[in-house]
């Protein structure tokens, strides 16, 4: 067993600080809380570490990401609209999916962050599977807690339907036909998808940090009978769904055609809310969506950043609030200062959801989107706040620069960690009640990252130049 201390204490959303406070873990999960003295006495031969002047939360929840280590802008194709800039990465050789998301899951621990939802992402390697383990050993190596998706597309790769595939392709030069017809399948046909989540549900169930999800990519990329599998298998198994939702104008456009803009009640009908369901993005969604969702009970993930960087727009997160809905957070790796910093991610996701509603629960509310929210969004119920028979999943800031030369005494604390924190205030990082990140731990793996990268820049001699034109035939379909 082991007694954390420390001046201040945040349990969760909806408590008030301890000052000072004390948390007992035993066996990964939390135990008790109360001031320093009261525990010191209820655990006596408890180990002792003394945090001091610092502020201990529950971990934060990165509820969508993709296990990116490094930003589009470090390899090369900086920001875009979301459908021109997914194809200009076609240009590229896969990377190392292991590397990169070893790298990502360190930069998560060391900002703070204990749990992520790892969204469906494919290299195009030709062997998903092998993409796939590379990152749940990553994490499982780091130590995050993640929920990893096992991703499925079947549709839409070039252009959305219902445009025709073949007719784009024949507007296109020679060489950049011969790019396409070269590339390799993303992902596993559908049978072979469910049976790979059959495995993988087998092998990490009781698994201390690894969950599995199905994460079929969204309604543009997945045809309705795939949808109908999917969602029998996670009604079977009662295994969770992630998958974006009406990201960009081109989905918006693409749910009028396709679903008369009804694209919720769509996947209703083939069963997709018989289990547990989590979205991200929804920017651009309309009025009816939002009323769909909260009928629904959809939990939402919003990735303000990537929304903003992407052409989409800033999510209307106020409006969410306001109608009810539950919004949780990911950086997407396309935060809006290109890092994993959570804390300045989900200040842009609370100052969005302000609104003009009670300001004096606006922090509160900002720190629920970020813990137990996400929690809900990444289907791990036992996480999220500190109270007794939760996943000792915590992390300790240091307020001293946020502080800065002078704070009034009178000042909330979570209001000087949601207002001037940042990711590199973390003392300490805490999963299931192990240290994985301390303060002045260096990263690893990031020479080999380096070289990786750089052996994987382009495709072939004049790949880079037949993707940007695969881009720009692609941005002119995009509704305007």
């Amino acid at each position: 067993m082991q007694l954390l201390t420390a001046d201040c204490v945040i349990p969760g959303a909806e408590r008030p600080p301890l000052r000072p406070g004390a948390v007992a873990v035993d066996a990964g999960r939390i135990v008790a809380l109360g001031t320093p003295d009261e525990m010191r006495a209820r655990f006596p031969v408890a180990g002792l570490t003394a945090l001091g002047d610092a502020v201990l939360l529950p971990g934060f929840v990165n509820a969508h990401q993709h296990g990116r280590g490094l930003s589009q802008v470090q390899l090369g194709y900086p920001d875009d609209q979301l459908e021109p800039w997914i194809s200009r990465r076609r240009g590229r050789k896969a990377p190392d999916a292991y590397l990169l998301t070893r790298l990502a899951a360190q930069e998560m621990l060391r900002n703070g962050v204990t749990a992520t939802l790892h969204a469906n992402y494919s290299y195009a390697t030709g062997d998903y599977e092998a993409e796939l383990r590379g990152a749940i050993r990553a994490y499982e190596e780091t130590g995050l807690r993640a929920t990893v998706c096992v991703g499925f597309a079947d549709q839409g790769g070039l252009v959305y339907p219902p445009k025709d595939e073949s007719a784009f392709r024949a507007g296109l030069s020679r060489r950049a036909q011969a790019l396409l017809d070269g590339a390799r399948p993303a992902y596993l046909p559908l049978e072979e998808t469910l049976a790979l989540t059959d495995r993988l549900l087998s092998e990490y169930a009781g698994h201390p940090t690894i969950s599995i999800a199905l994460g079929p990519a969204g309604p543009q990329w997945v045809s309705d009978a795939a949808w109908q599998s999917i969602a029998a298998h996670a009604a079977r198994t009662g295994t969770g769904i992630h998958f974006h939702l009406l990201e960009s104008p081109a989905q918006r456009a693409v749910a009028e055609t396709l679903y008369g803009g009804a694209v919720l009640s769509h996947l209703e009908a083939l069963g997709v809310f018989e289990t547990q369901v989590s979205a991200a993005h929804f920017t651009q969604a309309s009025a009816h969506d939002v009323e769909e969702a909260l009928r629904l009970g959809l939990t939402l993930v919003s990735n303000p950043g990537a929304n903003m960087r992407l052409f989409n727009g800033a999510p209307p997160l106020a409006d969410w609030r306001a109608a009810g809905l539950l919004v949780a957070l990911g950086t997407d790796n396309c935060a809006l200062d290109d890092s994993e910093d959570y804390l300045s991610e989900l200040r842009l996701g609370g100052l969005l959801a302000r609104g003009t509603g009670a300001p004096a629960k606006a922090n509160r509310l900002t720190l629920a989107m970020g813990t137990e929210i996400g929690a809900q969004a990444i289907f791990q119920p036992d996480i999220g706040t500190i109270a007794p028979g939760q996943r000792a999943d915590l992390v300790a800031l240091d307020p001293t620069r946020a502080r800065g030369p002078y704070t009034d005494p009178d000042c909330d604390p979570l209001d000087l960690i949601l207002s001037r924190g940042t990711g590199g205030d973390t003392l300490l990082t805490l999963v299931g009640g192990d240290s994985r990140y301390r303060v002045g731990d260096p990263p690893a793996h990031t020479a080999k990252v380096a070289e990786m990268a750089a052996a994987a820049r382009l495709a072939g001699p004049d790949a880079g130049a037949q993707a940007e034109e695969i881009a720009e035939a692609i941005r002119q379909e995009i509704p305007r």
